[in-house]
């Protein structure tokens, strides 16, 4: 029977079905899914329904879904080409345009054009639609100029694709649905997971800049924010309302959470984490994983993609390039890992650094990836390889400069890693393979560990979501309101010299905060010698255009559904750091000079200065006669204005309470130990400090 072009109803949606003991691990039952088909026919045995994905007229094991993922993907690899299973190791890029077509051939220029090209390797940023620095995003790894649905899912057999692009909710979800046609139209029907870096900061960055459609929470990437309001409810609802948004739109992996250790003050990374504490960050990571990945993954969740292997806390100097252990504390920073695996995680990403192990990118090293994820922490998924790692090279002295491509991805996979983030050029393990310096064995292995993901979240069912039903999910009344709750707890009062909360009645004078907002808090005056109150809002470091992480676009910043005005940038340091691994220089994380003369030049009016510091990537040093020249001082985690002056002026009291030390100067900064928490000599405020209007 051909399926209708729309989704099949459930059949016997109430009616529980007992399959037998043979067709699974141990006895259970389960009920007929939905299927969604597009082109293929459906095969009905026993009054059950199943998809004819390769299109044989017969029910495959892969195909029949009361079998145990493992018989499935065993039967899978029987029936995948070497080229089909290859293509299974690379996680590339292409972003759903803001229209929401898509894009499946190159036009006769474009094909001109590439004949033309030197290599396909491109440096510079990819944004929405895959093409070149319009879209803003990222700026590393091996990726092309351009991508279409036909040379990915097509010809080189990808279906793991990272999708970072913007569009409206329908869009969205109408593009899913037609590059998951595509795939379903293949030889053996295999279709996309497509991932997608954190979407539900209240302003968005990194690489997913641009318009908010998703419900707005706090911190840009991490969970910082919601950790600091000492909640798990309401971290398991951030985990539950993510997977529902993603499902709706067709996203099924969220590439995070960021389960590092924040124990150095000066990576650029740490405010994508959850704190400094190991046991909190694993607290909070399970109530996350409840929430988003669930005890069992299916069709109503998403899998996470645990980063950064093997904990990318502890920077020898914040610098990004080499992870160090001076305290001998690895075992500390592998406890959020151990729960993770516990709880669940089939994927793992590896980062940028090298240990001093074996002088090798982490990705790169047997050890790390193979004897201690695998085989002392018993990790079952698939490990993937940060975004660019490939391109970037081994690190080792000895080799860097010195390696291809070819035998970059050679070093990786023979390490133990399964898939390549943003790399295209599968011809290289193709070439691998022929000439046995791969084996087919290790692609099967590493294919059989991907294709869990597409059985566990029930992509060989159905692929496809509804557009309408989407418009009414994503950043529904429930969902945002959860977002703006977390917003609030997430604010952490650090000091208040009597001056908060508000009056109503104050005049205020605002610097950094959208005035049209702060107007319905108060009066507004345009000088700060005749306010009764100053109120400024300012990022921790300074704010310097840099194409990479922390790049941004333009936009209204503050209002929901409303791009990103003030994305924090990153300082000379922290850029180098995070895309140069060589850069010798030291990150700094004092507080601007620059900005802080402003402050100061502020509170010569003797008029009561509050600031509200948002931390951008490290933790940060504030300014030692803080409490000299500011009446009040406020922590946020990229929370929109409205949550802040819902604070400022006591429509809320401040529960939140810092997830991480704030060092004291520069100097303690540089005498802790980058893998120890809790080290800074006298730090200015303590991690879990933070005040409240009925107990300062």
């Amino acid at each position: 029977m051909k399926t209708p072009r729309t989704f099949l109803p459930l059949l016997a949606a109430t009616m529980l079905l007992c399959i037998s003991t043979a067709c699974s691990d141990k006895s259970s039952s389960k009920l007929q899914p939905v299927l969604g088909s597009r082109s293929v026919n459906i095969i009905e045995k026993k009054g059950l329904q199943f998809r004819d994905l390769n299109k044989n007229g017969e029910l495959d094991p892969y195909e029949d879904w009361r079998l145990p993922d493992s018989a499935r993907i065993a039967d899978l690899l029987s029936q995948m080409t070497l080229e089909e299973k290859v293509g299974l190791m690379f996680h590339p890029n292409i972003a759903v345009p803001a229209d929401g077509v898509v894009k499946y051939d190159f036009t006769e220029e474009e094909k001109a054009a590439m004949a033309n090209a030197a290599s396909e390797t491109y440096a510079g940023p990819i944004g929405p639609g895959g093409q070149g620095p319009a879209g803003g995003g990222m700026a590393m790894g091996q990726m092309r100029r351009t991508a279409t649905a036909k040379s990915f899912i097509e010809e080189k057999h990808f279906r793991n694709i990272l999708n970072n692009g913007v569009a409206p909710v329908r869009e969205f979800a109408t593009w899913s649905n037609k590059m998951q046609e595509i795939a379903e139209a293949t030889r053996l029907g295999i279709p996309i997971m497509f991932s997608t870096d954190p979407r539900h900061g209240a302003t968005l960055g990194a690489h997913v800049s641009g318009t908010q459609y998703f419900s707005q929470w706090p911190s840009k990437e991490g969970q910082v924010g919601i950790t600091s309001a000492r909640d798990t409810a309401i971290m398991k609802k951030f985990g539950e309302v993510v997977a529902e948004e993603y499902r709706a739109v067709g996203l099924h992996m969220i590439l995070g959470p960021q389960i590092d250790v924040m124990t150095e003050p000066r990576w650029s990374r740490n405010m994508g984490c959850f704190s400094e504490d190991a046991d909190l960050t694993t607290e909070m990571l399970a109530a996350f994983m409840d929430g988003a990945q669930g005890e069992n993954v299916g069709p109503d969740k998403i899998l996470v993609h645990l980063k950064h292997w093997p904990g990318a806390g502890p920077h020898e100097d914040g610098t990004g390039q080499w992870l160090t252990y001076p305290g001998n504390n690895f075992d500390y920073h592998m406890i959020p890992w151990k729960k993770g695996i516990e709880k669940g995680a089939l994927a793992a990403m590896g980062y940028y650094s090298g240990t001093y192990y074996d002088s090798l990118n982490v990705n790169y090293s047997y050890h790390v990836s193979t004897e201690i994820l695998y085989r002392q922490l018993g990790f079952k998924g698939a490990i993937c390889t940060d975004w660019g790692v490939v391109s970037r090279g081994p690190l080792k002295p000895s080799l860097q400069g010195k390696t291809t491509l070819k035998d970059n991805m050679e070093m990786i996979i023979n390490a133990g890693v399964d898939q390549m983030g943003s790399e295209t050029n599968n011809q290289l393990v193709l070439e691998l393979v022929q000439e046995g310096k791969v084996t087919e064995e290790r692609v099967n292995e590493a294919a059989g560990r991907i294709l869990q993901w597409h059985f566990k979240l029930g992509l060989f069912e159905n692929p496809y979501v509804d557009p309408e039903a989407a418009t009414t999910i994503v950043q529904s009344e429930k969902n945002q309101k959860l977002g703006y709750e977390a917003q609030l707890k997430s604010i952490v009062l650090l000091v208040n010299e009597g001056v908060l909360p508000a009056a109503e009645n104050t005049r205020i004078y605002v610097d950094g905060i959208d005035k049209e907002i702060a107007s319905g808090y108060a009066t507004l005056v345009e000088n700060p010698r005749d306010a009764d109150l100053i109120l400024v809002r300012t990022t921790t470091e300074e704010e310097r255009s840099f194409q990479g992480f922390g790049g941004g676009m333009p936009g209204a910043g503050n209002r929901p559904g409303q791009g990103n005005a003030r994305r924090p940038q990153m300082n000379p340091g922290q850029a180098a750091a995070a895309m140069n691994p060589f850069a010798a220089r030291e990150v700094n994380i004092d507080f601007p000079a620059a900005k802080w003369d402003k402050i100061k030049t502020l509170a010569r009016t003797g008029k009561p200065v509050v600031v509200a510091f948002n931390p951008a990537g490290s933790s940060c040093v504030l300014p030692s006669d803080l409490r000299n020249v500011v009446k009040g001082s406020i922590m946020i985690f990229d929370a929109l204005d409205n949550a802040l002056l819902d604070v400022v002026f006591g429509k809320f009291n401040p529960v939140g309470k810092l997830t991480f030390e704030i060092p004291s100067s520069m100097d303690a900064v540089r005498k802790q130990l980058e893998d120890v928490p809790f080290d800074s000599e006298n730090p200015a405020f303590s991690f879990g400090y933070g005040l409240s209007y009925s107990s300062n």
